[in-house]
């Protein structure tokens, strides 16, 4: 009996050491510590399959605090960060809907009490929460990637579609600059009582993706023939302000309408 209790001792302080060092940075060299008991018998396989999963769970966690909880705005995202994103959300309702059926299969066969069903189910709607917070994140992301590559099809003629030009362009001064920008935000906030729809705001991850760069341009989501797109215009055109205009999708590239203020955004080098 003395024997048994220091053996159950001994696994209970193993498994609380696995348990700690899987905390910490090294967890890599902790999993192969964890299967060699385990290849050993002394820890069950379950053990590792856990530990697995929790790491996993907490790597993507990790990235939905960098991608969606995180300081960075959206158009700073790039495409792989928006679908490591999207992918690491789905994972984590995947593994806790895995928990949950175990779970109800235990239950089913009278080895747990329905009560603990409650915690996990919880759990799992908090993470669909999540999951639509993401998916709505990697839309407006998709639409501004869409607005970014409308952007790059400037230089084509302009489509006509029905009794207007897909696109439309005012050379105004050929210069805008931060504090054109304010008086713009001023005069608008005071016609319409609310703020300009910014949808990129200077330089992003976005449009440097592309190959532009957007220092010094600012696009506003506003369809142009709306009453607050048309007084944007005329209240540009009025100061002399650049801008592009784009009514509808572009030829190659689906897009929403919206309105770039400011000249062309520049062409990044690219070394040979």
């Amino acid at each position: 009996m003395v024997e048994v209790r220091k053996l159950f001792i001994c696994f209970v302080f193993i498994t609380f050491q696995v348990i700690l060092v899987l905390t910490t940075p090294a967890e890599a060299q902790d999993l192969d510590r964890l299967r060699e008991l385990v290849d050993a018998g002394a820890m069950p396989r379950a053990a590792l399959e856990k530990a697995q999963t929790e790491i996993a769970d907490r790597n993507d966690e990790l990235i939905l605090r960098r991608t969606l909880f995180g300081s960075v705005h959206v158009e700073d995202l790039s495409e792989p960060q928006s679908d490591e994103m999207l992918a690491a959300a789905r994972r984590r309702v995947d593994r806790m809907q895995q928990r949950l059926d175990r779970l109800q299969t235990l239950v089913e066969q009278g080895i747990a009490a329905s009560a603990d069903l409650r915690p996990i189910q919880l759990e799992k709607e908090e993470r669909e929460i999540t999951l639509r917070l993401a998916e709505n994140r990697a839309k407006v992301f998709r639409e501004l990637l869409e607005l970014a590559r409308a952007e790059q099809s400037m230089e084509a003629p302009a489509d006509v579609q029905g009794p207007l030009p897909a696109w439309e362009k005012f050379e105004g001064s050929g210069s805008f600059n931060s504090l054109e920008f304010r008086r713009i935000e001023q005069a608008f906030a005071k016609q319409f009582g609310k703020n300009m729809p910014i949808s990129a705001n200077g330089d992003t991850a976005l449009h440097r993706s592309l190959g532009y760069d957007h220092h010094g341009r600012v696009d506003v989501a506003l369809a142009p023939d709306t009453p607050e797109g048309a007084w944007l215009r005329q209240f540009l055109e009025k100061e002399q302000v650049p801008y592009f205009l784009f009514r509808t999708a572009i030829p190659g590239s689906a897009t929403a309408p919206h309105i770039h203020i400011g000249p062309p955004s520049l062409r990044l080098r690219v070394a040979d």
